[in-house]
């Protein structure tokens, strides 16, 4: 990387949150899925380029003490900021280096999983060359890698409103000032009266959703001085010359066309003349896609396309899913279930095995449960071979489309409390800088109201629930509009955490 970034990410922070698209159970996940035979998650190396503060490599050491994790990443005033923050936790298992990717030393060795997020459209031709070439020399044989980035064709639209932007901009040089001076405008644009469904009210409401945007997204997305979107197959191909292969996209649902007519999917693939990257491609034109999070192997591991139902025997199986329909009939057959995901994602069956294992799993969640217990958990374990199988194209199916989650292991938390109920020692850390948090699932987590914030500092394991509700007093009672805080409040925000897979185990 080149001067102007160091002195950008030194300048204005640029706040990193937990990806779960790119933590090691994920890639493995997807490489299991794909014939591949990747390190067990528990005993691997991840390379993260462009780690920042370490806000998702850190929870990933965290939760699995037996792996080994190194982050490198330009911005030295982050980078300090990492390495006080894993010297507080106590962590043995990870580094972070203030470090140049140009400069990466062969000395680094092999990774399982390599992560490079937020990189490649954001650094001049040579460092994405770069990129490339690290996820090529470091990567295991069965090592998968993660590279994120803008896209066209929905780029061209976001590159309308960047140059605006950076036009309006030119010449200020405080951050700060930037920032402002684009959000005025992009306020203005906004709010000026157009014809529905012109030329300008379309820009409106992308000068709209800059509005949403974090100061750092604004600073160093829309206003960075390099932004360097590409169409997949120019991706596909950069890759394919550092003999690296397309996997998957880390959020595998996005890969299916299950959102168009049946007839739409047939002509794309005949359109990609049976390519998987021609298919990307043309599903890319469709959506106006903008941006990707991509998987990549080495060119000589052969990939199994056509995915094996048989293979979610070996892995654990969630689901927040709901009942539309309380309470579901979950025995008879031909009777049609439907359920809720997250977001809008929905499923519907008549299957009785299918609706009793996803209204399971729904139950349960946020735990995870391997295939075999499911069907005991179920009382189905001695569902006959056609049953099982049925069931397991049904899930597979629902993998797919996003209705149901996959995980090579069981992330470790509590949902019961204990006598001294203990949140998780790196989001009692996270607090003390903002309002996110990293739960022990690798999501981010937003802990709104003052009362929360507190109520977790203060589990560590040291209070009972009533020491707890008096410390919450205490702290309440000095605050400008005081509330009770009664031992109901203190349960209910405690069991809250659980759910949110905040509590140690």
């Amino acid at each position: 990387m080149h001067a102007p970034f160091r002195s950008a990410y030194d300048q204005m922070a640029y706040r990193t949150l937990p990806m779960p698209q790119t933590h090691p159970d994920r890639l493995a996940t997807i490489a299991l899925l794909h014939g591949m035979t990747p390190r067990p998650i528990g005993r691997c190396r991840v390379l993260e380029l462009g780690c920042g503060d370490g806000s998702n490599l850190i929870p990933m050491a965290y939760g699995l003490p037996g792996s080994e994790f190194v982050g490198v990443d330009l911005a030295a005033t982050a980078v300090a900021s990492g390495i006080a923050a894993i010297s507080e936790l106590g962590l043995g298992n990870i580094a972070l280096h203030h470090l140049d990717v140009m400069d990466l030393p062969d000395t680094f060795g092999a990774f399982d999983y390599i992560i490079a997020p937020g990189i490649y459209s954001w650094v001049p031709a040579p460092v994405r060359d770069r990129i490339l070439a690290i996820c090529h020399a470091h990567l295991a044989p069965q090592g998968v890698a993660f590279v994120s980035y803008n896209t066209y064709p929905g780029c061209h639209l976001r590159q309308a409103v960047w140059q605006v932007l950076q036009f309006h901009v030119e010449g200020i040089t405080d951050p700060g000032e930037r920032i402002a001076q684009a959000r005025a405008l992009a306020r203005f644009m906004a709010d000026c009266p157009q014809a529905e469904a012109s030329d300008g009210a379309v820009l409106g409401n992308e000068m709209r959703a800059v509005l949403d945007h974090s100061p750092g997204l604004l600073f160093h997305d829309d206003l960075a001085a390099t932004n360097f979107p590409v169409y997949f197959h120019e991706f596909a191909s950069h890759a394919r010359r550092h003999r690296l292969q397309f996997l998957a996209e880390a959020n595998f649902h996005e890969m299916q066309a299950q959102a168009y007519p049946p007839e739409v999917a047939r002509q794309v693939w005949h359109l990609a003349n049976q390519s998987v990257v021609q298919k990307e491609q043309y599903l890319d034109f469709l959506r106006n896609r903008r941006f990707r999070q991509t998987l990549l192997c080495r060119e000589d591991v052969t990939l199994a396309r056509a995915l094996q139902p048989e293979i979610l025997r070996t892995l654990h199986l969630g689901s927040l899913a709901r009942p539309v329909v309380e309470p579901p009939n979950v025995d008879a057959p031909g009777i049609v279930e439907e359920f809720r995901g997250r977001g809008e994602s929905a499923m519907s069956t008549d299957h009785p095995l299918a609706k009793a294992a996803i209204l399971h799993l729904g139950r349960i969640w946020p735990r995870v449960v391997r295939f075999d217990e499911l069907l005991r958990n179920i009382g189905r374990g001695g569902a006959n071979a056609v049953e099982v199988a049925s069931l397991l194209d049904i899930l597979l199916a629902a993998y797919t489309a996003g209705f149901i989650e996959l995980h090579t292991h069981a992330p470790h938390f509590a949902l019961e409390p204990g006598p001294r109920p203990t949140a998780s020692p790196v989001a009692r850390l996270q607090l003390e800088h903002g309002s996110f948090v990293a739960s022990l699932r690798h999501t981010s987590v937003c802990i709104e109201d003052d009362l929360g914030r507190r109520l977790l500092t203060l589990m560590d394991g040291t209070r009972t629930p009533d020491m707890l509700r008096h410390e919450l007093a205490v702290y309440v009672s000095a605050q400008p509009s005081p509330v009770e805080v009664s031992a109901s409040v203190v349960e209910r925000k405690v069991a809250e955490a659980a759910r949110l897979a905040l509590l140690v185990a």
